[in-house]
């Protein structure tokens, strides 16, 4: 969809308004939004992530007042922090704020991202053992819930599915352990041979 102001780029933003009881629907660009938050008084668009923010807050305020009683006397010892100092700046003090405010913060990341364990891209280098002992406890995880649920088909698949990649694993590190030289002579000796 076209924005409706130049008719030249693309759409990106609907904007509705309410004047004097009549409902005026708009679909704009951001160049054509740009100009149009320009002449609407009293409303900051910039900040449009805090104001919904504030409106889902507002709904689980009697939540949260409960959750400030609760970890108010949370003090770093080491640097004075309070969690509320926290809250306020988004900076932990030192790096014993971390044990400081572990209960909250394990909290808070439940609220934000629905888990507490990182589970994203591993740095590079790493990724070859590292995911393959990730997915490893994954699906030993989902195996114990497939044997409380009696689901044991579902087991057996979960069981060899760990095997494999255990074996793989073996194999990455063992391949590892062997030194890059010894590597390269292997291979110099295999085309040798004409094994390759």
């Amino acid at each position: 969809m076209m924005c409706e102001d130049c008719g030249i780029r693309p759409a990106k933003i609907h904007l509705m308004t309410i004047i004097n009881g009549d409902r005026v629907e708009r679909n704009l660009c951001p160049t054509c939004m740009a100009k149009h938050q320009k002449q609407i008084p009293g409303i900051d668009f910039s900040n449009i992530a805090g104001i919904l923010n504030s409106i889902l807050e507002g709904k689980n305020a009697e939540e949260q007042a409960r959750q400030d009683a609760e970890y108010e006397g949370y003090v770093c010892e080491q640097c004075g922090m309070t969690y509320q100092e926290f809250q306020k700046l988004g900076m932990l003090g030192c790096a014993n704020c971390y044990q400081a405010f572990k209960t909250p913060m394990t909290a808070l990341l439940q609220r934000v991202h629905g888990n507490t364990q990182h589970a994203g891209r591993v740095p590079g280098g790493v990724h070859s053992g590292t995911s393959i002992r990730m997915n490893i406890d994954r699906l030993k995880q989902k195996l114990q819930r497939a044997i409380a649920d009696e689901e044991y088909e579902q087991a057996a698949k979960l069981r060899d599915a760990i095997r494999a990649l255990t074996i793989q694993l073996e194999r990455k590190e063992a391949d590892i352990k062997v030194r890059p030289h010894e590597r390269l002579e292997a291979e110099d000796g295999e085309e040798a041979n004409g094994d390759v």
